[in-house]
């Protein structure tokens, strides 16, 4: 029977194969995953007449050390958002049987997103509407949550489409109410593009002290796409609070890209940092969200916190038409 998932290669870095086990746990009617299974493939495609079993034995050893090390890595950085386990004997990865809680929604979004596109291990990704959905709704959700917590402080969605059908200024004054340190310019500066949907500004949040102005103001740009390296949110958002804000007191101004993707390559990882100030990635995003959601239910006004049952939706509706397929 064909499945969701095509078998590993070894083109693959150990950050997607990790990713294989857990897309595979995720589609198997067990939530098991097989090391074995994922091995298999690989040691087959490097062997040859001449290969040597002990040094062949040696390499999967390797493999299989560095795949328990990045889901030690993945279990440390996001807590209890984190679904999967290794059995005791290191031979499955597990999903957890209460995974369509809606704390793990978060991370399981996020791996999906990763496959999208160009992806060497998803055979049926999301598309059609439950892509539309996933871009312009789901993974906005997740970005909102995950600024509000980062922020440790109120969050607003800015990206369009926007739900509540509010016009930027409208949203803007709603935010201002909140204590977000600003007064909004209405109407817009004379620069400002009469079409304008979000001015590249997908979320802003602040950190809240009782007491204006916050002691920092965060701009926050979603990324679900793999086109994300390059493309900081600063200057976004120098026009955007050129265009619609006004006596900006807090000086301290944070820029931050939130992306669904795991970045393996250090050096890679590095250098977009310094250029994006700030990325919440797969092994952040995850518990920020978390932690953005239990913001709201202290009273924080954080977007969207309520829409919740829109992320584990999706998540039942992408897998259905997955295995349907």
């Amino acid at each position: 029977m064909a499945t969701p998932i095509d078998p590993p290669t070894l083109v693959l870095g150990d950050d997607d194969l990790v990713d294989w086990l857990e897309l595979t746990a995720l589609f198997d009617t067990f939530g098991v995953a097989r090391v074995d299974a994922l091995l298999g493939s690989p040691v087959t495609l490097e062997e040859t007449a001449e290969d040597d079993i002990g040094e062949r034995d040696k390499r999967r050893e390797q493999l299989v050390e560095r795949l328990e090390n990045e889901i030690d890595l993945r279990q440390r950085n996001l807590g209890e958002t984190y679904p999967f386990d290794l059995s005791a004997s290191g031979d499955e990865l597990l999903l957890d049987g209460n995974w369509r809680d809606p704390k793990y929604a978060f991370y399981l979004i996020c791996l999906i997103t990763t496959h999208v596109t160009g992806s060497a291990i998803l055979r049926t990704p999301p598309s059609g509407e439950l892509l539309t959905r996933l871009r312009n709704r789901v993974f906005q959700i997740v970005a909102t949550l995950g600024l509000a917590g980062l922020a440790t402080g109120p969050a607003f969605s800015v990206g369009w489409p926007r739900q509540t059908g509010e016009t930027i200024v409208e949203l803007l004054t709603r935010a201002a109410a909140a204590g977000d340190g600003f007064s909004v310019r209405n109407p817009p500066g004379p620069y400002t593009s009469p079409h304008e949907k979000d001015g590249g500004v997908d979320v802003i949040a602040w950190t809240a002290e009782g007491m204006l102005p916050p002691p920092a103001f965060f701009f926050g740009q979603t990324a679900s796409g793999k086109n994300w390296p390059g493309k900081p949110v600063t200057d976004h958002a120098r026009v955007f609070s050129t265009a619609y804000m006004l006596d900006h007191m807090t000086g301290n101004r944070q820029y931050v890209t939130l992306i669904p993707y795991r970045v393996l390559n250090e050096a890679f990882w590095k250098s977009q940092s310094l250029m994006h100030r700030a990325i919440l990635d797969r092994l952040r995003l995850p518990r920020r969200a978390l932690q953005g959601l239990e913001l709201s239910m202290e009273g924080v006004p954080v977007d969207d916190a309520n829409n919740i049952d829109v992320l584990t939706q999706w998540l039942g509706d992408y897998i259905d038409y997955a295995q349907a397929a």
